[in-house]
């Protein structure tokens, strides 16, 4: 991300990381900020007692779906807070609705892995990558029949910037392409052939061959797909989460893939995680589990850092920040 501001010589505010950054950026802030702190809070692990006079720090960057920010009794002047993950609900508590803290997400700095995974899965399906690579285990040569992904279609459930990615890449498979979100457009996008609210969402998915969930995690879309809604799919329809665990009833979905009405399912996000050993989905071979990893990249942290030193920059001259979440709808 290239800033449309200016970066002055003005002491950038302190900074609380609850993350780890790489070497070279913790030298830049370094540089900048009146005072940084790094005190690594590693996912699966309990919360790290800090020992660090926190009174000074403005900004806290840590993990929004980890932390409930009770670091703030250490922390009074905290203004803004920024999220390495687009999930934010550890942030979002009577607390932090209850004053002015600015809490920012990283949404569209994943969409590209996001995107990518997603179309890996498709693929996967199509071509039957899970039962040539059972075959291959049981040295049994068996052709196995494929379909094209030209004119299939895929629904993208809570088309946004995420969704749009996965969009781009389909219809350069010549898919047909809708999206449903909350806000619609009165027309598609260039590479959408519908976009509804989801108002409409039972009417399109009943067509999909492919239905991408890419929801985020709020009241709205707890158990989003139910077994009544499965019943109103297209027999052998393939569905792909890579929004929130919440958005599926497991239990149903395993119906479905055991009776033949669900043909296959990716799933990188579960209702509990990491997926208990006893789960079903473990040993179903018409399954891909991936333990949520889909937003995963090399690339992440440059596209992650370029958000922040631009938002660094708008905080110190008081212009609207990138990303802010609506601390009331919990996105």
């Amino acid at each position: 991300m290239q800033s449309v501001l200016t970066e002055t010589t003005k002491q950038w505010p302190s900074v609380y990381f609850r993350v780890n950054i790489p070497e070279h950026y913790r030298q830049y802030f370094e540089k900048r900020c009146k005072q940084i702190i790094v005190e690594p809070w590693n996912i699966g692990e309990a919360e790290p007692i800090s020992e660090a006079d926190l009174t000074n720090c403005e900004v806290i960057f840590t993990l929004g779906f980890i932390d409930d920010l009770s670091i703030l009794t250490q922390a009074p002047n905290v203004k803004w807070v920024q999220s390495l993950s687009v999930g934010v609900d550890a942030l979002i508590n009577t607390y932090t609705q209850d004053n002015d803290l600015i809490i920012t997400n990283t949404k569209g700095c994943t969409s590209v892995p996001i995107a990518e995974h997603t179309m890996a899965m498709i693929l996967a399906f199509s071509k039957r990558l899970p039962e040539l690579r059972i075959n291959q285990q049981r040295q049994l040569w068996q052709k196995e029949p494929v379909g094209d992904l030209l004119n299939a279609h895929v629904c993208i459930v809570g088309y946004g910037q995420i969704g749009y990615e996965i969009a781009k890449r389909c219809k350069a498979f010549g898919m047909k392409v809708s999206g449903c979100r909350r806000r619609p457009t009165d027309q598609s996008d260039s590479f959408t052939d519908l976009i509804v609210g989801m108002d409409r969402v039972d009417e399109v998915i009943q067509e999909a061959d492919y239905i991408v969930l890419a929801l985020p995690a709020t009241p709205e879309t707890d158990d989003f797909l139910n077994s009544e809604r499965i019943s109103q799919l297209k027999e052998g329809a393939v569905i792909i989460n890579v929004g929130r665990g919440n958005a599926i009833v497991e239990s149903d979905l395993v119906d479905a893939l055991n009776d033949g009405q669900i043909s296959g399912a990716a799933l990188d996000v579960f209702q509990v995680e990491p997926l208990p050993a006893t789960h079903p989905f473990w040993h179903m071979d018409q399954v891909i589990i991936s333990p949520h990893q889909a937003y995963l990249s090399q690339q992440n942290i440059d596209r992650i850092m370029a958000l922040f030193k631009e938002n660094i920059i708008r905080y110190q001259s008081g212009q609207p920040l990138l990303n802010q979440v609506d601390k009331l709808k919990g996105y």
